[in-house]
């Protein structure tokens, strides 16, 4: 099934809706007794839907509920209700009852079992609107079976290529496959054969299509603020928490959605900008593109990307916002997933590196360190390796000096561990 991992790593591929179709039926549709902003793209949209969440749980809606995947340290952080986690008996009680209902000779991936206790859950906790993160693709992804108020595609990039397709227009037609027919779209910045195919198919469903850049948009203030202009809506002085320029895009999107379904829900324009204006400020995502909180030691940063846009993206919050002063190293603590383009990955983000400490993930995927050391060596980046997360923290701390900086980067599952091994992890 494409669109998730279990909790030890991806699972094999088994494209269909039939069963989790079969196991909502089964057990009374829960995916109906809420509406769903459902997000889905290559970038972005983890941090996206969290934004939208953050702002809708400040309206009288009732409870909302957050959706995601995956999860850096404990499966719980998928499943959220107004800030709050499912509990660990709760959650292993939604499994045991999802493997019942598995159809005969075709059981639920974890994902599905995931996503049919998610919605289970928040049935029984009376949520109405949900914000609910796709998995890997979109057509073919678990949380498709629900019911839709607004889809979001945020970006659209070359990832997950074994499953969604070669080109950039075949991974689009994937993502896209989450639109309904008369359901509005929200979209990030779509390079031009995405956008072309995305946007065909909303205008054959009578999708009515919002774009970042086009129908909306934001722009800085010289305080550091932003103003952020909306069909119908202007809000201005937003301050966003979260560190990065990408984040203003992701937060854009998150408003544009969120208005669209407020304002569906009879919420005017005074009571979404009162809830925008306190939500941006706090709204936090670990794992992307952040300080990592330590208790000792100062100066490591996390994030969590995993595909060269990302890396791109990350290389210009280097370049351009540096949180380190002149003459301080910069060593990346970096792993990646065998299934990842990792010379790619390095392409524009090694010339602002001092090195790269390399270190293979428990996963059952994960790179070689023989894999991580050739795409070094390919973008001629001063490289050292590690057997583990542990070991290689102390060869970057080191390497990186006193005043230096380590970046724990690559994947999740390098940030997981970044969490897990020195901080544990406080949601």
């Amino acid at each position: 099934m494409i669109g998730g991992t279990g909790p030890s790593g991806p699972e094999i591929v088994r494209p269909g809706l039939s069963r989790i179709v079969s196991a909502f039926s089964r057990s009374g549709h829960p995916e109906k007794a809420f509406r769903t902003l459902h997000v889905a793209g290559t970038n972005g949209k983890g941090s996206t839907a969290s934004f939208a969440y953050d702002v809708l749980r400040r309206l009288p809606l009732g409870p909302v509920g957050l959706y995601t995947s995956p999860h850096l340290v404990a499966p719980e952080e998928r499943v959220r209700i107004d800030g709050k986690m499912i509990s660990p008996p709760a959650l292993r009680d939604g499994f045991r009852v999802a493997e019942r209902l598995s159809p005969a000779g075709d059981p639920l991936t974890w994902f599905e079992k995931m996503t049919w206790s998610a919605s289970d859950w928040f049935r029984r906790k009376g949520v109405r609107i949900v914000v609910m993160e796709a998995g890997i693709g979109g057509r073919w992804d678990a949380t498709s079976a629900c019911r839709p108020a607004v889809s979001v595609i945020t970006t659209v990039g070359y990832d997950h290529r074994e499953w969604l397709g070669k080109t950039l227009g075949s991974i689009a037609a994937e993502k896209a496959g989450i639109l309904r027919r008369g359901v509005p779209l929200v979209t990030g910045r779509l390079r031009p054969a995405a956008r072309a195919v995305v946007l065909r198919r909303a205008r054959r469903l009578g999708c009515g299509a919002w774009e970042l850049g086009r129908t909306f948009d934001w722009r800085e203030r010289r305080d550091g603020t932003i103003a952020v202009t909306l069909p119908g809506l202007d809000l201005d002085r937003l301050r966003v928490g979260r560190i990065g320029g990408f984040q203003r895009d992701n937060a854009a999107v998150a408003l544009a959605a969120s208005w669209l379904l407020a304002s569906g829900e009879g919420i005017g324009p005074a009571a979404f900008a009162a809830a925008a204006t306190k939500a941006l400020p706090d709204s936090r995502w670990p794992g992307r593109w952040c300080p990592l909180p330590l208790r000792k030691n100062a100066g490591a940063w996390v994030d969590g990307g995993h595909n060269p846009e990302a890396a791109s993206a990350l290389a210009g919050e280097i370049s351009g916002i540096p949180p380190w002063g002149e003459g301080r190293r910069l060593v990346a603590l970096w792993s990646m997933l065998s299934d990842k383009d990792a010379s790619g990955y390095l392409r524009n983000l090694g010339r602002h590196l001092d090195g790269i400490v390399t270190y293979p993930l428990s996963h059952p995927r994960g790179a070689g360190k023989g894999a991580l050391a050739e795409a070094c060596a390919k973008q001629g980046v001063a490289c050292r390796l590690a057997g583990d997360f542990p070991e290689g923290w102390r060869i970057a701390r080191r390497w990186a000096g006193k005043g230096g900086v380590v970046l724990v980067c690559g994947s999740l599952a390098a940030a997981g561990d970044a969490y897990r091994h020195r901080v544990g992890f406080v949601p």
